[in-house]
């Protein structure tokens, strides 16, 4: 079966990311960055699927920006939490940006994460690239073939984890929804590790973004058994989605968790970032992100993107971080079993 990328990203994305190319970015380009180094901080490992889209979007960034250039650095560590830690003590000029999953900085704080030095809503949000399902993977070879097996499970559901990332407190929000217990296997360096562990049965399972679980799953080395999301995939139509299949009791708590995942992958800047260097990367992210070969390299290359323009992502995180405070025990009892 052919996928239609484009239909799987996630429905409450796609008005966030109209807004985002209505254009608010200047006809005019600022002349900022002119004959500037701009260093993108890619919160993981080469391999997964950050810099993957961080090294799509690159040229166009530096295009649209008037850079001299743009430095793609992997800075893996903590879930994230590294490269968050980084930007938050960085100058703010503006040449120093994080691009990674916004969902982490709002859920460590959240958790009371040792590895969380930092405000969330402090940031300067400078664009989303895109937003996609998370999806719960078992392997192929695995006796478990759906959710139901997890929750019959008379154990811990064992999951590899490259620490306290957006995946660990999902695993966490869902075993409290769904009833079943789980255990983190620490230790590993981003979704390549987590996978591999995976598919040799060194874990029972793990979530990831759904591009990332492509490959696995159409070569049987995966088996998909959740959508952390809202709506199912038409191309997967069999596998449930978590607000489908929560308890009413706990539909507000999954809810609130799948508003946090779609706020995804995201350029972020330090506080008090430079008001022009905000514009300037904002429209810069803005016209890269609807530029047409940017477009047909990212449809060609199976990478869809779905835009937020940074002043609302700005507004959005605000409103979501206000309104989660309801998880931080979930979240709080996951961190502290791994301590």
């Amino acid at each position: 079966m052919k996928l239609d990328r484009r239909r799987i990203v996630i429905a409450g994305a796609l008005a966030p990311a109209l807004i985002g190319l209505s254009g608010r970015a200047s006809a005019q380009r600022s002349d900022y960055y002119k004959d500037k180094v701009i260093n993108i901080n890619v919160a993981g490992g080469p391999a997964g699927g950050h810099t993957r889209y961080a090294r799509l979007i690159q040229p166009y960034l530096q295009k649209h920006s008037g850079a001299r250039e743009v430095r793609i650095t992997n800075m893996p560590g903590g879930g994230g939490l590294k490269a968050a830690n980084y930007i938050w003590r960085a100058k703010p000029d503006g040449l120093n940006i994080f691009f990674g999953n916004a969902s982490t900085l709002i859920l460590a704080p959240l958790a009371g994460s040792p590895g969380a030095n930092f405000d969330v809503t402090k940031f300067v949000f400078l664009g989303r690239a895109t937003s996609e399902p998370r999806v719960l993977c078992v392997g192929g070879k695995s006796p478990l073939k759906s959710i139901q097996d997890v929750q019959k499970l008379n154990r811990p559901f064992v999951y590899p984890s490259q620490g306290t990332d957006e995946d660990f407190y999902t695993m966490a929000v869902l075993g409290d929804a769904l009833g079943f217990k789980v255990k983190a296997v620490t230790g590993y360096e981003g979704n390549a590790d987590t996978s591999l562990a995976v598919i040799k049965g060194d874990g029972d399972g793990h979530i990831t973004g759904w591009s990332e679980s492509l490959g696995p799953i159409r070569s049987g080395d995966k088996l998909p058994i959740l959508m952390v999301t809202t709506l199912r995939s038409p191309d997967y139509p069999n596998i449930p989605v978590v607000t489908e299949i929560a308890p009413p009791a706990k539909r507000e708590t999954v809810r609130a968790m799948t508003a946090i995942l779609e706020t995804h992958r995201s350029y972020i800047g330090p506080p008090g970032m430079d008001p022009q260097a905000v514009s300037a990367f904002r429209a810069a992210v803005t016209a890269a992100l609807k530029d047409p070969d940017l477009l047909a390299e990212s449809k060609k290359g199976d990478r869809p993107v779905a835009p937020m323009d940074g002043a609302k992502q700005q507004q959005v995180i605000a409103e979501i971080a206000k309104a989660s405070t309801h998880l931080a025990p979930i979240l709080k009892a996951a961190v502290a079993a791994i301590q």
